[in-house]
């Protein structure tokens, strides 16, 4: 009976909270997204205070543990780190607390940094980490009812076989597909390298749904739609998106990916979806989402939760805040993204837009590896709406970007290096540019968009 409710009522509550739009005040958004809204529309400013205590705390202890080890193991684990890391975390923490308090301001030198549309895009009332100190706090503490009581057990043995024949992958992807859909694709990552941590996907099939399946929100989607000019078809340009993620993840299910073996994590016990020829279809999938159910302790699955958000605080935000500002400060202030883009500046007059429209274009295609934010930024205020679309939809295509999705994915247990995340955004871009020529041209031709 506990099983029982362990298994429906947590992993109901668990497909709610993250799943489900629930209507608030006129807008409907899943819980997550309600909660972030309340935040930072009502205690904002004790929250930033909140993580600016949390910055000067990794700040101050990756100092104190560089030269100090503490007799618990746990400390030691979270603040000692490698010299990259440990230069990562304070660069990050610093630089998060110099943009939050406006220092340097007069120097020249440190302009670049304070810059709104740099730094203050990363850190602040609305930036970036704010965001995500938020997310991942609620997200990962409430993940376990998702993950952990026996709902991605069912829906895995139940989508098993059609999902395992097109994507080559378990069925368990499914929720790791849904989570980044409706929620955020660094959600989806989270979930993926949890789940291969405990034997749900070999080390290939975690690359799949790490790289093919963890699309961004729709939420955040409607917003770039919306500044965009496509708020009107934003059915057609999210299904768009989805559409070419999914050729895409076809493809790559059937690339060589040799770096990548179908191995799994060291000392877990893989898990399968094989039925037993006495039981249905859906009588095994029940069966075996009550023997999770059972495994799963809810004090200790819990108090794991709270160690992955300390380790995500001290370990990844600082880290997406130092790259993730750098990219911006490259993008914004150097020529960098004009010289490497000129090829395609070519490509796209080829296509048939103007050289002025190519023009800006070509940097937007390429901006996208530092931030999401960038593409739209570079294309907005172009006249041609096949130009606005192509760029909008091919920065969520790209999937990677290194100011979040990307460092996420190189700190994952998967094994992604940078180099694999930096041939995982061209490879992304390079499929999905002739796709999507082929895309705007039939919607250009129904009349939905003018060149």
């Amino acid at each position: 009976m506990v099983n029982k409710f362990k298994f429906i009522v947590l992993s109901v509550v668990g497909f709610l909270f993250f799943l489900m739009p629930v209507s608030i005040q006129g807008e409907s958004k899943i819980m997550l997204s309600h909660i972030v809204g309340f935040v930072t529309g009502n205690i904002l400013d004790p929250f930033l205070t909140f993580t600016m205590v949390v910055a000067w705390a990794v700040l101050l202890l990756t100092l104190v543990f560089m030269f100090y080890e503490s007799k618990s193991t746990y400390l030691n684990e979270v603040f000692k780190a490698s010299p990259v890391n440990v230069v990562l975390r304070l660069l990050g923490s610093f630089l998060y607390l110099m943009v939050m308090n406006g220092w340097f301001e007069g120097f020249s030198l440190a302009a670049p940094f304070l810059d709104p549309y740099t730094g203050g895009v990363m850190a602040g009332e609305h930036g970036l980490l704010t965001t995500l100190y938020i997310t991942f706090f609620v997200g990962i503490f409430m993940l376990p009812l998702l993950t952990h009581f026996g709902i991605v057990e069912f829906i895995g043995v139940l989508l098993g076989p059609t999902v395992k024949k097109l994507f080559k992958v378990p069925g368990y992807s499914t929720i790791d597909a849904i989570a980044s859909f409706v929620g955020d694709g660094t959600i989806g990552i989270v979930v993926t390298d949890q789940q291969y941590q405990r034997g749900y996907y070999n080390r290939r099939e975690a690359y799949i749904i790490a790289t093919s399946f963890s699309i961004v929100g729709i939420a955040f989607a409607s917003a770039v739609a919306e500044e965009l000019g496509f708020g009107g078809i934003f059915p057609i340009f999210y299904g768009s998106i989805a559409l070419i993620t999914v050729i895409i993840a076809l493809i790559t299910a059937r690339l060589p990916l040799k770096k990548f073996k179908p191995e799994y994590y060291p000392g877990v016990t893989p898990k399968t979806e094989e039925v037993p020829t006495d039981k249905t279809l859906i009588a095994h999938a029940y069966d075996q989402a009550l023997k999770q159910a059972d495994e799963a302790k809810i004090g200790k699955v819990f108090l794991e939760a709270l160690k992955n958000i300390v380790n995500i605080y001290v370990g990844f935000l600082p880290t997406i805040m130092v790259i993730g500002t750098i990219s911006l400060v490259v993008a914004e202030y150097t020529p960098f993204f004009t010289i490497i883009s000129t090829p395609f500046v070519y490509l796209y007059d080829f296509i048939g837009y103007t050289r002025e429209v190519a023009e800006a274009m070509a940097p937007a295609t390429l901006a996208g590896f530092a931030d999401m934010y960038l593409p739209a930024l570079f294309i907005g205020g172009a006249a041609s709406e096949a130009a606005r679309f192509f760029i909008g939809v091919l920065a969520f295509t790209q999937l990677v970007f290194m100011s979040e999705t990307g460092m996420i994915l190189v700190k994952t247990k998967i094994g992604l290096s940078f180099g694999d995340v930096v041939k995982v955004f061209f490879y992304r871009t390079l499929i999905s540019i002739p796709l999507l020529v082929i895309l705007t041209q039939i919607l250009a031709s129904l009349g939905v968009l003018s060149f």
